[in-house]
């Protein structure tokens, strides 16, 4: 397999044996696996043993999924399993993981990003009729899909990617948005009746990103970090700085997509508040500035 860098690990004694925490869903075991076979091609003579954990948010069926991910409920469970000595490391969807950094823990790689598009299965916006109802429980998601068709309706949609495609199948809602990304590494790509453009829904912060947790002083970081894509990272940090810096997850729908252009980071960037529907788009060549400009333009 092709690693996301070209670096492979050199220094200290590599650990012969790695335990990765996932959840059980069967994307975060794809994404893991996926982890995993990065990193035994950085060093061929380590054994991966997957760690497999219930998180609170996925035994919780009845808390709308926005309120879970803000509390870090499909996360916090896989990281204790780091923290507590089961397992090396943690892999998680960069999206589910609050800005708000776990102490001792740190996020040592950002392997690969995935395509960051919101897609809808079941109808595309335009042959959806009046009033149609569109699964989905993301403030995010459902501000944009309202100012583009304010006549449609929305309903939380819960489960995994399966069970989701499952419903719109059965007619309980008449289609629904989920990550391209996931459909994608789940080979449901054919299901996507319309990818939306960045005009339309601009994705969550770190959408389609695979994010690799470590011991800030533990054993494998380094081995870790030799599987992180540099080019990537400035990106993620510009997302997440907006979504940390101005506090919108907690009180409004937020996107934030980076992106290289001409060796400046360019940023689109949306927001919904109390103060209504902004966008913008900002260039600069740190993270920090450009996070700076975005919150100038959306005046938060």
């Amino acid at each position: 397999m092709q690693l996301p860098c070209s670096r492979r690990f050199s220094g200290w004694r590599v650990p012969t044996e790695i335990r990765l925490a996932t959840r059980r869903s069967a994307l975060a075991l794809y994404q893991a696996r996926r982890v995993a076979d990065w990193l035994r091609a950085v060093h061929d003579d380590v054994t991966i043993e997957l760690v497999e954990i219930d998180s609170t948010g996925d035994l919780d069926r009845i808390s709308p999924v926005a309120q879970l991910t803000q509390m870090g409920a499909f996360v916090r469970s896989v990281q204790a399993a780091v923290l507590d000595g089961r397992a090396d490391a943690a892999v998680h969807s960069l999206k589910d993981l609050p800005t708000t950094q776990a102490d001792g823990l740190v996020l040592a790689a950002f392997p690969e990003r995935a395509n960051p598009w919101d897609a809808l299965v079941g109808a595309t916006l335009a042959d959806l009729p009046d009033g149609a109802v569109v699964g989905t429980g993301s403030p995010r998601r459902i501000a944009q899909l309202k100012a583009v068709r304010p006549d449609l309706r929305t309903q939380e949609l819960r489960g995994n990617v399966d069970t989701r495609l499952r419903k719109v199948a059965e007619g309980e809602v008449d289609a629904a948005v989920l990550a391209e990304a996931g459909l994608a590494r789940l080979e449901h790509a054919d299901a996507i009746a319309e990818i939306l453009p960045l005009e339309v829904m601009v994705p969550a912060p770190g959408q389609g990103v695979l994010a690799v947790e470590t011991h800030v002083d533990g054993r494998i970081r380094g081995l870790v970090e030799a599987i992180g894509n540099p080019d990537l990272t400035p990106l993620v940090e510009a997302e997440r700085g907006l979504l940390s810096e101005t506090g919108a997850g907690c009180r409004s729908a937020l996107g934030a997509l980076a992106q290289w252009d001409g060796g400046r980071i360019r940023m689109d960037a949306f927001v919904e508040d109390p103060d209504g529907l902004r966008r913008t788009r900002v260039y600069g060549t740190h993270p920090n500035d450009v996070v700076a400009v975005a919150r100038k333009e959306l005046g938060l």
